[in-house]
């Protein structure tokens, strides 16, 4: 997960004009759940799924330019 999906999602979260705990506590997660989620380097854990269906957002993949 990179930074930029992280913040799209603190975007969102903050659009709500919620907390992240209350956030969390809609989408059925603990607070601390999304918390980690937000602060985690490495792989798409499956919260991910919740947290972006949650704010109606697709994880969209593009091949990298290379340079020659």
């Amino acid at each position: 997960m990179n930074d930029s999906i992280r913040a799209a999602i603190r975007t969102e979260i903050a659009k709500t004009g919620q907390s992240q705990a209350e956030v969390a506590r809609q989408m059925g997660m603990e607070p601390q759940e999304l918390s980690r989620a937000l602060q985690k380097q490495g792989k798409i854990p499956p919260v991910w799924v919740k947290i972006l269906d949650h704010f109606n957002l697709d994880l969209t993949v593009k091949a990298k330019e290379v340079s020659k």
